[in-house]
């Protein structure tokens, strides 16, 4: 312990005080009070701080020199934890009695170390009381002191602490980068204290792998080489040299151009290549080459040289493989898993995009043929039971879709091309026009269910205006919302006509509630406040359009029997057909019934309502804006909403409510393909749960033998499944904001209301258990519908491929480095950080061979610890 002491005599009250401060150092007066140094950081018994002299190159200073001449000795700054050579870095305490809250006590600190304020108004007693304790992590720490005698007296004790009672005081560890509340930092195999007494004592050497080989000429995110550590935990400087055909300056940047100081105990520093665009469209694939240059501070380890690729690219070239990778996350199910025969490892999909382009992808992706989910469930509805392929039809043939599956039905004998775009922007569609089969009447509804949730894959690229009568027209829908059955007034029967399905197509599926302007801000009144787009007025009137409509397939009004397959159709006699006034003054007029279901009357009424929504100024920014915050980001800029509702509004030919030019414009935005938005903290959206179980399964071609994909209730671990909502407000709101930074920056992010207490966990240990399980949380009961990840090629990452299929491989383990770069691309689009390429890896290693399946449980765990990471939940 280190005193420091400053004496303050004070005569009369403290504002009118005259002070005299003077300081006293006590060297060793607390050696006797302190709990003993750890012996093991002293190894050379010479009193001093083994990290302190490592830290400052003190191993030869005298005890009781002083070479910055700032008053303190060497051992005194050493127990104190400042810089001998630094006449600025000293123990130094002072006081300020300007201060309008009255005296306070200033002192500069270190961290990890412990700081005791004592006080005393009578040195000849030796009554020293702690006025305050504190551990700051560094900088100038202040109290405010309660003198209240003439004579007032403080002093520091400086102690070394160490929580975690491993030998290693707090002051060590934070020097070194470990963790001074654990034994194990990092989770290391052996204890801090035996990592620090060997380091201490031990060379180092130096090895140089690749992170990230790719490197695209306009795209931002770097290429990655590591200096890896071994032995040694003292402050490293590395020497390299670059070289090969790209040019420094010329074709790239670089973090470090000639060295590198790796820091006291740290495994790993790293050096980031950035390119640099030139106009130069004829030159080819350029090299750029790392070599470690020798010095006395290390030896070399198993390589000593990296190399990255700088690919070319022009303002019309193909995008890259990241790129693509960022398109497929947005607009699909993510990267897919690599062919085992490709020389590369750029998954297949990935390299389609590369080679048609963003738009051409895009447009082949428009021109495909629909993947319906009624025909397998119409197939299901014979054959599923005997064979015994019990649970939720229609969410097994959502899988199928999603998963690529080429044939619509399992007895389909013409296969046809996969539609992931058109998947995704239905499943999109479906959390805006929602439909949920949590009410029991649709619970058992499958065909039903499917054929309505077909209406946003049969509409996706198609008209929205279209889109929204079908919807409104569809018994799930009509039993959803209860507009089926719905009968005209009958005052004195007490009988008015359900507004519910009339108020949510307006507040939900089409205009919103405030009057928007085309850049999706609202319109505000004279007084500066937003104006309603409806009344409760306009919600009875348009209440009237929605009665009379009933099941399609019945001769009557009644409600059974009961076909949810096809549209309901409208009865004049229960509809309104009298005069109405909807929303902008639009009149409806009166209209002579028809007999029957013919429904003219009615049906009429209820295409001019419907498209009185469709051509409202709302609709387009409106829908336009969620559907780009269920694909690109959470918060679009008012100039991209603009443009997609711009986009809405005339597909270029006139035409209004265009999905497919809505799809392209939001996908082809520069805001969606621009790769600044990268380093944007404010841009991306976050994966919703039920989608990141997708995207693994789609990352390691997820199948059972059988070929079905018999997966279902999601909804307990993620609180998510397809057509499952908790109400007509789907799973999360789009304005919903979780408590704390993102409010406080007015921003919004829809998929953090499902993470809560238990998601947090159980959507996490979905993952552990699935990776190298059963997608089905449940598991199987049949081998045959087990749905597993395909992880063969990954597995002969790790051990040679003959030995896969053992139980304790002999190996020899293979390099994590190229798996990482695989998994990098097909989880995160390649946005891993290199601090998280590190802990993955370090990690995977500490699964020591040969023990049991030991080659599984590392690729469990670095899929684990990806899919668990920001950069794989946060879609940038």
């Amino acid at each position: 312990m280190l005193n420091c002491r400053l004496n303050l005599a004070m005569s009369g009250a403290i504002g009118a005080a005259h002070i005299r401060i003077s300081a006293m150092l006590l060297a060793g007066l607390a050696l006797l009070v302190v709990v003993p140094r750890a012996p093991a950081l002293d190894q050379n018994l010479n009193g001093y701080n083994d990290v302190w002299e490592m830290l400052y190159q003190a191993t030869s200073l005298p005890p009781g020199g002083d070479p910055d001449i700032d008053g303190y000795t060497n051992l005194e700054e050493s127990r104190a934890g400042t810089d001998p050579g630094d006449g600025l870095s000293v123990p130094r305490l002072w006081l300020d009695v300007s201060s309008p809250v009255g005296l306070r006590a200033f002192w500069q600190t270190v961290g990890g170390k412990q700081y005791t304020l004592l006080e005393s108004t009578n040195l000849v007693g030796g009554a020293w009381s702690s006025a305050a304790v504190l551990s700051p992590t560094g900088g100038v720490a202040a109290v405010a002191l309660t003198a209240s005698n003439a004579a007032y007296f403080v002093q520091i004790a400086i102690v070394d602490v160490d929580r975690d009672a491993d030998g290693v005081t707090d002051y060590e560890e934070r020097e070194l980068g470990f963790n001074p509340t654990t034994a194990h930092s990092a989770h290391q195999d052996a204890t801090d204290l035996q990592r620090v007494t060997a380091g201490l004592a031990s060379a180092s050497t130096v090895t140089v792998a690749v992170l990230d080989a790719r490197l695209s000429e306009r795209w931002p995110d770097p290429a990655v080489v590591a200096f890896r550590r071994t032995g040694g935990v003292a402050p490293l400087a590395i020497n390299f040299s670059l070289g090969r055909s790209a040019a420094l300056g010329g074709d790239y940047t670089c973090s470090s151009t000639s060295s590198i100081v790796m820091p006291a105990g740290a495994r790993e520093t790293w050096v980031e290549f950035h390119p640099i665009a030139d106009t130069n469209d004829t030159e080819g694939v350029e090299a750029i080459t790392l070599t470690l240059l020798a010095s006395t501070g290390y030896v070399f380890g198993a390589s000593s040289v990296g190399t990255v690729q700088l690919e070319n690219e022009t303002n019309g070239a193909p995008p890259s493989a990241k790129a693509a990778a960022r398109l497929l996350n947005q607009a699909a199910f993510g990267p897919d898993q690599d062919s085992p025969n490709d020389a590369d490892d750029i998954p297949e999909n990935v390299e389609d995009v590369m080679a048609l382009g963003f738009a051409g992808w895009i447009d082949a992706q428009l021109a495909r043929p629909l993947g319906l989910l009624q025909p397998w469930v119409d197939w299901a509805v014979g054959n599923a039971s005997g064979l015994a392929l019990h649970g939720n039809w229609k969410e097994f043939s959502w899988w199928s879709r999603a998963m690529g599956d080429p044939y619509l039905s399992p007895d389909a004998l013409i296969p046809q091309a996969v539609d992931p775009l058109r998947q995704r922007v239905a499943f999109a569609l479906s959390e805006i026009l929602v439909v949920s089969d949590r009410p029991e009447q649709l619970g058992t509804e499958q065909p039903g269910m499917a054929n309505c949730y077909d209406l946003m894959v049969r509409h996706a690229f198609g008209n929205y205006g279209d889109l929204l009568y079908a919807v409104a027209t569809h018994p799930v829908m009509g039993i959803y919302l209860s507009h089926l059955g719905n009968r005209k007034a009958d005052p004195i029967n007490k009988i008015y006509p359900d507004e519910n399905f009339a108020r949510e197509v307006m507040q939900l599926f089409s205009i919103g509630l405030w009057q928007l302007n085309p850049d999706g801000t609202r319109m505000l009144d004279g007084e500066d406040q937003p104006i309603p787009t409806y009344d409760n007025g306009d919600i009875t009137e348009l209440a009237r359009v929605f009665t009379g409509l009933s099941f399609g397939n019945n001769a009557n009004f009644q409600l059974y029997p009961r076909d949810f397959t096809q549209p309901m159709k409208m009865w004049d006699d229960q509809h309104d057909c009298e005069a109405k006034t909807l929303l902008n003054g639009l009149n409806l007029p009166a209209r002579a019934a028809s007999a029957g279901n013919a429904g003219t009357a009615g049906l009429a009424d209820v295409r001019e309502a419907v498209s009185n929504l469709f051509l409202h100024a709302n609709t387009g920014p409106f829908v336009g804006r969620q559907l780009i915050q269920r694909l690109v980001t959470s918060n679009p800029s008012t100039g991209y909403v603009a443009r997609v509702s711009a986009a809405f509004a005339d597909n270029g030919a006139g035409v209004r409510g265009d999905l497919g030019a809505v799809v392209r414009a939001i996908l082809l935005d520069t805001e969606a393909r621009g790769p600044e938005r990268l380093a944007d903290p404010t841009w991306g959206k976050l994966r919703e749960p039920f989608l990141r179980v997708v995207n693994l399964a789609r990352a390691f071609n997820a199948a059972s033998t059988s070929g079905y994909y018999p997966l279902d209730q999601f909804v307990l671990d993620h609180l998510q499944d397809p057509m499952h909502a908790p109400s007509v407000f789907n799973f999360f709101l789009p304005t919903h904001s979780p408590p704390g930074p993102l409010t406080e920056l007015g921003l919004v992010a829809p998929e953090f209301q499902l993470i809560n207490a238990s998601t947090a966990i159980t959507g996490p240990n979905y993952f552990w258990n699935s990776i190298t399980g059963d997608l089905h949380r449940w598991g199987a009961g049949n081998a045959n519908y087990s749905v597993r990840l395909n992880l063969t090629n990954e597995l002969a990452m790790i051990v040679p491929l003959g030995q896969i299929n053992d139980n304790v491989p002999v190996g020899p383990a293979m390099d994590p480095d190229p798996l990482l770069r695989r998994l990098d691309l097909v989880l995160t689009g390649g946005t891993m950080t290199p601090r998280q390429f590190q802990t993955v890896r370090e990690a995977m290693e500490r699964v020591r061979a040969p023990t049991w399946q030991w080659h599984r449980q590392r690729l469990r765990l670095g899929i684990y610890l990806i899919v668990s990471s920001p950069e794989f939940n946060v879609l940038r």
